[in-house]
C-alpha cells in the first residue's frame, strides 16, 4: 500500500508532531495519525523516527544552501549593504515556510547531548558553501562561525520560534514586530558585515 504523496504527507505530519509535542516526546502512532496513514507505510518510507528527522533536517539544510548559492562571491560589504532587503524577501519567506521545523531543530540543538547540535550542522554546511563559492576570500572561520552563529542563526532562529507569542504577550503588531526586528539585526549582524572587507 503506498498512498500517493505518502512520503510528503509523513514528512509534513511529523514536522507538525514534532513540533507540538517536541521530537523526544513524539511517537510514530501520532505521525501515523497525523498523516492518516498506517504505521506499516511510515515504516516502509522510514526505518526510524531518527531517520525522519535526518531527512527532514537534510532537507531544510538543501534548501538553506540554494538561498546563499543564490549570491555566490557577494563581499561583506555588499552582504552588508543587501541584508534588509534578503531579510524581507528570502529569509523571511524560508522562516516563515519552515517555522515549526526551525523551532524543532532549535529545541533540539539545545539538550545537553554528546551529540553535536543539529544547529552546527546548519553553520558548518554555510561555512563550507561559502567557501567553495568563494575560494579567495580570506577570512578567520573560527571568527565567522561565531559572528554567523551568535549574531545570525541564534537570533534569527529565535525571532521563528517567539514572533507569534511575542507580539501577542508584548500587544505589539506583528508588522511593527518585523520591522524592529529587522533594524536591531541589521544593527548587530549588519554591523559584523560592514566592519570586514
Amino acid at each position: 500500500m503506498n498512498l500517493p504523496n505518502a512520503r510528503e504527507r509523513i514528512l509534513k505530519a511529523a514536522v507538525k508532531v514534532f513540533a507540538e509535542k517536541s521530537f523526544e516526546g513524539s511517537r510514530i502512532d501520532e505521525i501515523s495519525r497525523e498523516a492518516n496513514v498506517p504505521k506499516s507505510l511510515i515504516y516502509y518510507h522510514f526505518k526510524s523516527k531518527d531517520e525522519i528527522f535526518e531527512v527532514l533536517t537534510a532537507g531544510f539544510i538543501r534548501e538553506y544552501l540554494d538561498i546563499i548559492a543564490a549570491k555566490p562571491g557577494e563581499t561583506h560589504q555588499e552582504k552588508a549593504q543587501d541584508l534588509g532587503d534578503r531579510m524581507r524577501n528570502v529569509y523571511y519567506e524560508f522562516g516563515q515556510k519552515n517555522a515549526d521545523l526551525a523551532r524543532v531543530i532549535f529545541i533540539d540543538s539545545l539538550k545537553k547531548t554528546k551529540e553535536q547540535p543539529i544547529l552546527y550542522k546548519v553553520l558548518e554546511a554555510m561555512i563550507q558553501k561559502e567557501r567553495e563559492d568563494n575560494p579567495d576570500m580570506d577570512y578567520d572561520v573560527q571568527e565567522r562561525r561565531i559572528a554567523e552563529f551568535f549574531t545570525s542563526f541564534i537570533p534569527n532562529y529565535a525571532y521563528i520560534c517567539f514572533a507569534e507569542s511575542w507580539t501577542s504577550y508584548f500587544n505589539i503588531e506583528k508588522k511593527q514586530f518585523d520591522e524592529l526586528f529587522l533594524k536591531v539585526y541589521q544593527e548587530s549582524h549588519g554591523a559584523y558585515h560592514k566592519n570586514h572587507k
